[in-house]
């Protein structure tokens, strides 16, 4: 009767522990992730970076994104002060090897030294732990500023990883052959994140943001879509209404820098070359091109805000986990129990007869 009534308080004290890990898995579910990616305008155009590196940095913090995919990242931009007041505000910086970078392009008959990463990733330290980054350089024979750059991030709220991605494809738009280009750029960051998933998991979820330079029924776009991508501009329950790229801003009279946004039928995402693309254990949220005044003061391209949440990324042991497995001791501990008793009653059993055989020879 005592073995039976401890097997009942065994029972509870496990039902009590799986009410708990309940509510703490509830407790530790993440907010969602923001993602940005943002031209900031290369000073090729007399355009100094020390007279819009304000409105850059201003522009991030005000979105507060936990990720940062940065393109036209030039020589003078890297030595701006912005990059050390973003470290100073939590984020870290992910530019690759871009040593390694360069051999593996297979480039030669020029000199390498002054060839970095144009595309480089910002992620927020106190939120996301970075496991593994790199970056490959498209096609230094025809132009070395256009790359994808790649970071693998864990969440540390609740574990969950996925993989973030930064580009910055091919610029001309002289038909058919800059398509070709900008489609082998992407079938590039396809492969890129085929050797991502063969580390990291075939199910690793990946986001992917960047000026792409063409419109979403371009080839590059179709190729993208191809290897699981989805645009969030036409996925996402809230979407801009808006086109990303509004064009050089204008000195005014004062010496800033002015810029306007799109106009009349100019207007529509469907016009759009700067993107967000996600995959399967995404959830799309909401997608915002920024057209407030400073932005396009800032650059000739809008930023583009992503929020999600993911639904996968092989998250680290948590109390649901926990959960699982007192489930389990639950049902076959009391098998357990059961199985016990039924061995005592037995081995009682064979005691009382060898007694009376014993009683009777």
């Amino acid at each position: 009767m005592y073995e039976f009534q401890w097997s009942k308080v065994r029972m509870r004290t496990k039902v009590t522990f799986l009410v708990f890990s309940v509510a703490l898995a509830l407790a530790v579910r993440a907010e969602p992730l923001r993602f940005m990616t943002f031209n900031v305008w290369g000073d090729y155009f007399h355009n100094p970076v020390s007279e819009r590196e304000a409105d850059v940095e201003a522009v991030i913090l005000k979105d507060t994104p936990d990720v940062v995919s940065l393109q036209e990242v030039t020589p003078n931009w890297y030595k701006s002060p912005m990059f050390a007041n973003l470290k100073k505000a939590g984020y870290a910086i992910v530019r690759g090897d871009e040593a390694a970078a360069l051999k593996r392009a297979a480039f030669s008959g020029r000199k390498t030294a002054r060839h970095i990463n144009h595309e480089p990733l910002l992620y927020k330290t106190g939120r996301l732990k970075m496991l593994a980054s790199g970056t490959e350089f498209f096609h230094l024979s025809l132009q070395t500023s256009k790359s994808v750059t790649w970071a693998v991030l864990e969440d540390k709220t609740d574990g969950r990883r996925f993989v973030a991605f930064g580009t910055h494809f091919w610029w001309q738009a002289n038909g058919k052959e800059s398509d070709t280009i900008r489609e082998l750029n992407a079938r590039l960051v396809l492969s890129v994140l085929s050797s991502v998933r063969r580390e990291w998991g075939a199910d690793l979820p990946a986001v992917l943001g960047g000026d792409l330079n063409s419109t979403e029924k371009s080839i590059a776009h179709a190729m993208l879509r191809s290897g699981g991508f989805m645009n969030a501009a036409t996925a996402a329950p809230v979407r801009s209404p808006h086109c990303s790229h509004h064009g050089n801003p204008k000195r005014g009279d004062d010496g800033k820098w002015r810029g306007r946004p799109c106009a009349g039928k100019n207007d529509t995402p469907e016009r759009s070359i700067d993107h967000v693309y996600f995959t399967r254990g995404v959830r799309p949220l909401r997608h915002e091109i920024i057209v407030e005044q400073q932005a396009l003061d800032a650059s000739d391209h809008s930023p583009v805000v992503f929020d999600f949440d993911l639904s996968s990324g092989k998250p680290r042991p948590r109390p649901m986990d926990g959960m699982r497995l007192m489930s389990y001791n639950i049902h076959h501990g009391a098998d357990a129990d059961a199985k016990t008793n039924k061995t005592k009653t037995r081995e009682k059993s064979d005691e009382t007869a060898e007694n009376k055989q014993n009683q009777g020879g």
